[in-house]
């Protein structure tokens, strides 16, 4: 069993900012990430923080590894927390072009850094995204929004990732 108890010392102390709603945890983890990492683009392994039951004062990086799904496998077992976060860096590039279909969004020309910060509780799924072009205007997302991240994570959450 993962316990949040043994987890990293706190990251942050959120004083009197709201912590409830999937909204708000995936703000205050973007911001945590922002303000504590030297580039915050550039992270070598996803990150997966929690907010211990009972304790919304605090906000823990639980593990990280290079794989986001096996970082979610690893960490399955979960009771003890109220909400988490998973944090992942990576690369965006135009869509909108003629020619979008020739590049990865990695070797794009016209390719930025992103870090996405998904985060779930028991009342839905919420993401912030911020692009290193414009690293002070993140993106909140506050749907459950599509792809393979909030699938894996909503079914960790439910412990229903095998």
């Amino acid at each position: 069993m993962t316990d949040p108890t043994n987890a990293s010392e706190a990251v942050s102390d959120p004083g009197t900012r709201p912590v409830h709603g999937p909204v708000a945890v995936a703000g205050w983890v973007d911001d945590v990430v922002q303000r504590d990492l030297a580039d915050p683009f550039s992270m070598d392994e996803a990150r997966l923080y929690v907010i211990p039951r009972g304790e919304g004062q605090r906000v823990l990086l639980l593990d990280s590894d290079e794989h986001p799904y096996r970082l979610l496998e690893r960490t399955a077992d979960h009771d003890p927390i109220s909400a988490a976060a998973l944090v992942v860096t990576g690369w965006c590039a135009p869509t909108d072009t003629p020619d979008e279909s020739r590049w990865r969004p990695s070797e794009h020309p016209m390719r930025q850094r992103v870090r996405v910060t998904v985060a779930i509780d028991a009342r839905g799924i919420a993401t912030v995204m911020r692009r290193s072009g414009s690293p002070d205007e993140p993106e909140v997302m506050d749907d459950r929004g599509e792809g393979e991240l909030p699938d894996a994570l909503e079914r960790w959450w439910r412990g229903d990732l095998v």
